[in-house]
């Protein structure tokens, strides 16, 4: 488990929270993030609630399989979280190693196809989108 910990004296370490299930998953996730959606001009994220009783009611299955549905490859070896490529739209999708939240990021070379699939994925996920650079 990847954990963050703040650096500080006399940290506690319950202050410390788990971020990914493995130093893997961590470095696949950062590097598609940091190289794969900057070549995409136009990006959307989406969150869960901070509050884990509040984002219960959201599922990350129903993003992997819309995905699937409009045509996303998953990409090996990521499991817990996960990265999807189309060749004009990618999708990232983080989940918390221990909580029901997660978010992902969405992101499209072209401007209309970004606002379907933003539309799709809002409508049947129930989260609305910002978008981001």
């Amino acid at each position: 488990m990847v954990v963050r910990r703040v650096l500080a004296e006399n940290n506690p370490p319950e202050a410390s929270t788990p971020q990914y299930v493995g130093l893997e998953e961590f470095l696949y996730y950062e590097a598609f993030k940091e190289l794969r959606l900057p070549q995409l001009s136009f990006r959307r994220k989406f969150s869960t609630p901070d509050d884990a009783a509040a984002a219960a009611r959201y599922r990350a299955d129903v993003v992997t399989a819309l995905a699937e549905e409009k045509g996303f490859k998953r990409l090996p070896p990521v499991e817990h979280c996960a990265l999807y490529e189309r060749g004009d739209a990618a999708l990232l999708l983080y989940r918390h190693p221990t909580q029901p939240t997660f978010s992902f990021i969405l992101g499209c070379e072209d401007s209309a196809e970004m606002e379907r699939l933003a539309q799709d994925f809002e409508t049947r996920t129930g989260l609305k989108s910002v978008i981001t650079r």
